[in-house]
């Protein structure tokens, strides 16, 4: 589809774009071609929408007159997070919309630095209005599910159902709302940013294994999320972290919840050490519609850990909330 094609591609997006091309026109090992033919083929998915002033990159595929379905991705992370997911639900029969949150992945910054979970919300929301979206099915992974249960219960006619993916209920602690905003911004941009900058992407890949993830992702899977790490503004970390360690935005996800009547699931990864199952259960309990599955051997990287999975859990959830 070519929808609001005449806005321009991000500066990022070409630069990137160029390079894959360039180390596709030299001397590569199989391996490595085929791993840039796969990303040449997402990047050629590119389309660019100007959403409340600020470009935003999103894939669309599958039919046009398939039910809507639109992929949120998480906190510092891309759209290219759920590239597995993409083609079979679009296979499936579903519209599918994959795209960059502000400041992520291939879409600008904001100047404004309104990376909260209102301002992201909005964004969804005008997102939907400029492609002319019926009601959508919503799919989010972490800090996705913050932006997608809030565009939910502030637009209820707009949303037909939600998939969460590592989202759990999270209680406001005062002294860890201090302290990890800045540990994160510490770890991610002063850290394994300019460490993948350096392309040493198997330390991010260790950290990751080390601390996230119960399963070990193809080194293909690897570079395309720490592509994720080169691409977000710093300051969308720093805003962002500090956004979800507030007292309204954590208190607002019990709250916002109970007000949804219609179908969500929660899947969550029986050994996530960031959205932690037990808060997983108890949010879902406060859903009217809403079903809790808890997948084992999995850490808070289900996208890449277990894709096969997600696709069929997503596809038998939808499935039944037509």
């Amino acid at each position: 589809m070519s929808v609001m094609s005449h806005v321009a591609p991000t500066a990022k997006y070409t630069s990137y774009k160029a390079e894959v091309e360039t180390k596709l026109a030299g001397k590569l090992s199989a391996r490595e071609r085929k791993r840039l033919e796969a990303e040449l083929r997402l990047l050629e998915r590119a389309h660019f929408v100007d959403v409340r002033g600020v470009v935003h990159h999103y894939m669309d595929v599958g039919p046009a007159d398939g039910e809507p379905l639109i992929l949120v991705h998480g906190w510092d992370c891309s759209s290219y997070w759920w590239h597995h997911i993409i083609d079979p639900l679009a296979h499936a029969g579903y519209r599918v919309i994959a795209y960059d949150l502000k400041g992520h992945g291939f879409s600008a910054s904001d100047p404004q630095r309104d990376y909260t979970v209102d301002g992201f919300s909005a964004d969804l929301k005008a997102l939907t209005e400029a492609l002319d979206l019926p009601a959508q099915h919503v799919a989010a992974f972490s800090l996705g599910a913050f932006v997608a249960l809030h565009y939910a219960a502030a637009y209820p006619g707009q949303v037909r159902s939600l998939a969460f993916f590592n989202f759990a209920l999270i209680p406001y602690n005062r002294a860890a709302s201090a302290v990890i905003p800045g540990m994160l911004d510490t770890v991610f941009n002063r850290v394994l940013r300019p460490i993948e900058r350096r392309g040493l992407w198997w330390i991010p890949y260790i950290y990751a294994l080390a601390v996230l993830s119960k399963n070990t992702a193809p080194v293909s899977d690897v570079k395309l999320a720490t592509l994720s790490l080169r691409c977000c503004d710093p300051e969308a970390v720093r805003v962002s972290a500090r956004e979800l360690a507030r007292r309204e935005v954590l208190e607002a996800v019990g709250e916002q919840v109970a007000t949804i009547r219609r179908p969500i699931l929660l899947v969550a990864g029986a050994g996530d050490p960031i959205m932690r199952p037990a808060g997983g259960r108890r949010l879902m309990q406060l859903a009217p519609s809403g079903q809790y599955l808890e997948v084992p051997r999995c850490g808070h990287l289900i996208l890449f850990e277990l894709p096969e999975q997600v696709v069929q859990i997503l596809r038998l959830f939808l499935r039944g909330a037509r």
